[in-house]
């Protein structure tokens, strides 16, 4: 079967992909439990009923991970993966729809987890009932998994540990690249290094302060010199510089960002992300002197960086405060994310096939945040691909979306990503 007729194909499972996308909302799935298991029911229930083979893989319980294989002719492997676990609604009452209605309307499906990442989920469905009733060039294997909001361990993390992943290739579907107008090929993201700080302190009568020693102040005096590690220049290899800056015209082209927004991405893959300080936990009482608090900080890296310099300038920063208790813990590998080089063959292909689809010719760029992805690169290993198999980010999710009240993903967005998955396998050379 050509190309056109596959996308005909999709076409005709344009209401079919919103519906699925809905019901996998419908399905709550948010941490801090981040159970799967409705979802991966309605997933297995779905393509059962298609009689499309599929299997389920679970390490802890009530967090399975599925997955659904297409047979192709060649006897070579495409890998899909995608996740169904997502970040916790928030405050309920700043929705405009019920964060697990699944609503559409207004040319959008609503809900938490819509961008990130049950659109591109539902994208990946519909592409694997259409792959499944045509002559397939390749095997493909859709993974839906588990816990990738806290990091994998029950999910892509422990997937890949076990080498229960095959294959020579890997679509990431947590990824943006169909809005109209703004198409684009992830190739890469960033790392991190997770750090936290720790201040011990004396209690005391809150009355009285000066007998004890406030654990909150200690911090309130070094949080300002951890913000200054955004100061330090990254050093980066000489071939992601042209990445860099496409990924930064490409986000430059978001006509809603004020002019601060615009000089925080021309900074975003320069200098260290943040640091964000996005947890703060101290006190117990309105009149009791804590004796401990600490905070945790997100800071991001660019991929090909050396990442222990940048710890030991967060560390060096600390004690430069030189504020008696407090104590800093830095995880770091010596590199952070991971990028594929430009002209490695299967990003072109899907160059191909998204400009096929859209009519547009993608970028490439890096992502900001992360994904399984990386787990897959260290873990999944060729003979063409020692050093880990090609990642490929392609999906429907809208940046500005990603945690988001009010979260939602376009209906065209899902057709889009369907076709793209659709065809990338008779891209793949």
């Amino acid at each position: 079967m050509s190309i056109e007729e596959t996308l005909l194909k999709v076409e005709g499972l344009s209401e079919e992909v919103v519906e699925v996308c809905s019901q996998l909302i419908q399905r709550p799935s948010d941490h801090p439990e981040g159970r799967t298991d409705g979802c991966v029911k309605y997933i297995k229930g779905y393509f059962d009923g298609l009689g499309i083979d599929n299997q389920v893989y679970q390490r802890d319980e009530g967090k399975p991970n599925i997955v659904v294989r297409v047979k192709g002719s060649s006897g070579r492997k495409i890998l899909w993966v995608g996740h169904n676990d997502v970040v916790p609604v928030g405050e309920p009452d700043s929705w405009k729809y019920p964060p697990f209605s699944g609503t559409v309307a207004d040319g959008k499906v609503w809900g938490r987890g819509a961008s990130d990442m049950k659109g591109s989920n539902a994208s990946a469905m519909i592409a694997a009932r259409v792959l499944s009733e045509v002559d397939c060039p390749h095997d493909m294997d859709f993974w839906f998994t588990s816990d990738e909001e806290v990091g994998g361990g029950a999910g892509a993390r422990w997937l890949a540990d076990e080498q229960i992943f095959e294959g020579e290739v890997a679509i990431i579907g947590d990824a943006s690249g169909c809005d109209p107008g703004q198409v684009n090929v992830g190739i890469g993201h960033k790392g991190g290094i997770g750090s936290r700080l720790v201040a011990e302190g004396k209690t005391a009568h809150g009355s009285t302060p000066y007998l004890g020693d406030n654990a909150i102040d200690k911090l309130l005096k070094v949080i300002p010199y951890v913000k200054r590690l955004s100061e330090f220049r990254l050093e980066m290899p000489a071939d992601l510089e042209p990445i860099l800056e496409s990924t930064k015209e490409y986000m430059l082209k978001d006509d809603t960002l004020d002019d601060e927004q615009r000089k925080a991405v021309e900074r975003l893959f320069y200098y260290p992300s943040g640091p964000s300080l996005n947890i703060f936990h101290g006190g117990v009482k309105g009149n009791v002197v804590p004796e401990k608090a600490e905070c945790s900080f997100d800071i991001r890296l660019t991929p090909g960086i050396d990442a222990m310099k940048v710890k030991e300038r967060l560390e060096e920063l600390v004690a430069e405060a030189n504020v008696p208790g407090v104590t800093l813990t830095a995880r770091a590998a010596p590199r952070v994310g991971y990028y594929e080089k430009a002209d490695e063959p299967s990003v072109i292909s899907l160059v191909k096939a998204v400009e096929r689809v859209t009519g547009e010719r993608p970028p490439l760029t890096l992502m900001p945040w992360g994904t399984d992805a990386i787990s897959i690169k260290r873990n999944i290993k060729t003979e063409r691909h020692p050093d880990g198999i090609p990642n490929l980010l392609f999906g429907p999710m809208l940046r500005d979306q990603l945690h988001q009240s009010n979260e939602y993903v376009t209906t065209i967005n899902l057709v889009t990503a369907a076709k793209v998955y659709s065809v990338f396998p008779f891209y793949y050379e």
